[in-house]
């Protein structure tokens, strides 16, 4: 999960270095926004906290709770009763999906960087997951009786 938010925390350091004039939590706020927007985080995701992606950008963590607060205002984030913030949805409340899936990401994210150190095009390690994926459901699929 450390290389899933490191990864993504660098992206938005280089899409925020391309900007110029806003203020540094309104930058924030229109990357994460994006990635929301893009489907990069998906409903009921996890932010890492303030403090953390204050650290791995730099910036003061007042910044970035700014941002989130202005993304919490506009509906975008929730803050569960723990104080997570995560990506609005009616099942942000539980963390069991959400873990899951930057763990997932995270695994993929790995494999993919494996393919293409094997030479593999992103195109092909998409293919391949693609294909993994087609006989993962083949495999859960209930088996129909033989008449």
């Amino acid at each position: 999960m450390e290389e899933y938010w490191a990864t993504r925390t660098g992206r938005w350091r280089r899409a925020m270095q391309g900007q110029a004039g806003p203020p540094l939590a309104e930058r924030l706020y229109q990357v994460i926004r994006k990635d929301v927007d893009a489907g990069q985080l998906p409903a009921g995701a996890l932010l890492p906290t303030s403090e953390r992606v204050a650290g791995e950008l730099t910036v003061a963590p007042a910044d970035v709770q700014a941002a989130y607060e202005r993304l919490l205002a506009d509906g975008f984030l929730e803050q569960r009763a723990d104080g997570v913030f995560c990506i609005t949805s009616r099942g942000c409340e539980t963390s069991v999906g959400d873990q899951t899936q930057i763990r997932f990401e995270a695994a993929l994210l790995k494999a993919v960087r494996e393919a293409a150190a094997r030479g593999l095009s992103s195109a092909e390690a998409t293919g391949m997951f693609k294909a993994a994926m087609v006989r993962l459901e083949a495999m859960e699929r209930p088996k129909k009786p033989q008449e």
